[in-house]
């Protein structure tokens, strides 16, 4: 069975001002969506499955380095290799303030403290049992 990867962006390069303004309209677009549901709707929409996916594994994968989680405990828990860790291992550790204070406010949410929580329970059986 063939899996298709995630898509790239054309290798034709637009110039700097279309380029800044399809940015510009973007985030205007992502900013007037208000509501989770209408979020949802829209992604599920707008990404394909594969996008939707990568994406949700990448803003968990922050929200675990954040809490700090080990590489090994991460890789587990999304399915992802080594390099993929060690890569946005590197991002956040060099990465800037606005989006580490992004992701500082949504791992600050209660769903989130309750998820993470639940996962801690599930790794400490695995985490003992790998120590003996």
């Amino acid at each position: 069975m063939y899996i298709r990867g995630m898509p790239r962006v054309s290798r034709k390069i637009l110039n700097k001002q279309l380029n800044s303004e399809l940015k510009e309209n973007f985030s205007s677009l992502i900013s007037s969506l208000q509501y989770p549901t209408e979020i949802e709707k829209f992604f599920n929409d707008f990404l394909t499955k594969e996008e939707n996916t990568m994406l949700s594994k990448r803003l968990m994968l922050y929200l675990l380095l954040k809490n700090n989680y080990r590489g090994v405990d991460i890789q587990s828990i999304l399915g992802i290799s080594d390099e993929t860790v060690r890569v946005h291992k590197n991002n956040w550790e060099k990465g800037g303030d606005t989006y580490k204070k992004i992701i500082g406010k949504i791992a600050n949410r209660r769903k989130i403290k309750l998820f993470l929580q639940e996962l801690e329970k599930k790794l400490r059986p695995l985490e003992l049992a790998l120590k003996s």
